[in-house]
């Protein structure tokens, strides 16, 4: 399953005079070219990349920490953003949406919310690729 990562325009609420908003976004395509918005790929890292990491200077920040935490400087960093708290460990990233409140201990630390750090740090370096030449008009 490959990412796509692609442009979206939102339009305005008609009648509103405000233009139209572009930023970058991603999601996880399935082998057969569909796209689940349920994956977890989808639900938590695609997510995180086009909420909280959308600009190439936030993407850099987290894949510094990838690598501080890969060559020993340092064992834990967290991302908190928008959307999405994230915790990196040298073991796994675990994505925690930020509208969960501490109290709502069953939506935290989701087991299909967790991943690898190679596999996160690979979508990252392909985020970063595709957003180092945007210009957003």
């Amino acid at each position: 399953m490959p990412l796509r990562c692609l442009i979206q325009t939102q339009e305005p609420v008609p009648g509103s005079g405000a233009l139209p908003v572009r930023y970058p976004a991603c999601e996880w395509v399935g082998d057969d070219g569909s796209v689940d918005h349920l994956h977890p790929l989808n639900r938590f890292v695609c997510s995180w990349l086009t909420s909280d990491i959308n600009t190439v200077e936030r993407c850099q920040e987290a894949l510094g920490a990838i690598a501080q935490i890969e060559a020993g400087q340092c064992t834990h960093w967290f991302a908190d953003g928008d959307a999405f708290c994230v915790g990196f460990s040298v073991d796994s990233v675990q994505f925690n949406q930020s509208n969960v409140e501490p109290e709502d201990t069953a939506w935290w630390n989701l087991p299909e919310a967790k991943f690898r750090p190679d596999f996160v740090q690979g979508i990252l370096e392909s985020w970063l690729i595709f957003m180092s030449p945007i210009q957003i008009d």
